[in-house]
């Protein structure tokens, strides 16, 4: 059996910082949106072991290895299992690829390798591997609390598309809660109000990275309904009502850098998709 999967990336809408917990970890406050850029996952059963093949060398385990380890684990499975991934997201952008292709290897894998997991298992297993996981296993439009572990399902939200622009630039999230907690060093704070396009991390990214701030003023300047970054960066995006609108704004940043990958991108209502089975 073969299976084809798109696996979506995300955009942090908001993200507030709440404060350093005392497991190291941060909490957090954030509206997420998954959205239809998506890596390329195919998925064999037959074999021995786990084997993951990747378009991109990796310095550690790749995540979508551990994912695959940790669920036959858990089912005490010997099933054997290649994976071939295709990265099309851009990684060390905030757009949360690597998280994504677990989950869904996590989901998929769950639906073909007996017996079938309850899906609040197979949440519990990917917040062991990375904290954004659990989100791709929901996906849509979501309400993120705790260390990324707490999902709340958000209403439909009015039709909108984002233009993305993601900068040679790969933004190393350690590095950049490490500076957010040099300039904030309080408790963690109650959680408020969140607004569309703010992001706490944003000044610790700009601190570390100073070319960012010429990619943060253009997208800033764009006239769309409201602009930011996506999770800890490198990626700015800013959000239209109309497509014609957002596709006019990705000509506009593809012209003033080249060097940049720059896209349209439309909401999704699930994490990923099954394209084909065989």
């Amino acid at each position: 059996m073969t299976i084809q999967i798109a696996a979506y990336a995300k955009l942090n809408l908001s993200l507030r910082v709440l404060g350093r917990r005392t497991d190291g970890y941060h909490e957090i406050l954030s509206d997420v949106q998954t959205i239809d850029l998506a890596d390329s996952i195919e998925i064999e059963l037959g074999g021995e072991g786990v084997r993951v093949h990747s378009n991109l060398v990796f310095s550690e385990t790749d995540i979508v290895e551990l994912a695959a380890v940790a669920l036959l684990k858990r089912k005490r499975s010997t099933q054997g299992v290649a994976i071939r991934v295709e990265k099309r997201i851009p990684v060390g952008a905030g757009l949360g690829g690597g998280s994504s292709d677990a989950a869904a290897t996590l989901a998929v894998l769950d639906r073909v390798i007996p017996p079938e997991l309850p899906f609040r298992t197979l949440c519990e297993i990917g917040s062991t591997i990375g904290s954004d996981v659990p989100l791709f296993l929901h996906g849509g439009a979501i309400r993120m609390g705790g260390r990324g572990e707490r999902i709340e399902k958000l209403p439909a939200q009015p039709r909108e598309c984002y233009v993305v622009l993601v900068p040679s630039v790969h933004c190393a999230t350690q590095e950049i809660y490490s500076r957010w907690d040099v300039g904030d060093a309080s408790p963690i704070r109650r959680a408020t109000r969140l607004e569309r396009g703010e992001n706490d991390l944003l000044q610790a990214a700009l601190s570390a990275y100073p070319s960012l701030s010429t990619y943060h003023g253009a997208v800033g300047q764009l006239n769309a309904a409201y602009s930011g970054m996506s999770g800890s960066g490198s990626s700015f995006y800013g959000a239209f009502a109309e497509e014609v609108d957002a596709e006019h704004a990705r000509r506009t940043l593809s012209h003033s850098f080249p060097s940049a990958d720059v896209f349209v991108c439309h909401p999704t209502a699930v994490g990923h998709r099954i394209r084909e089975t065989q």
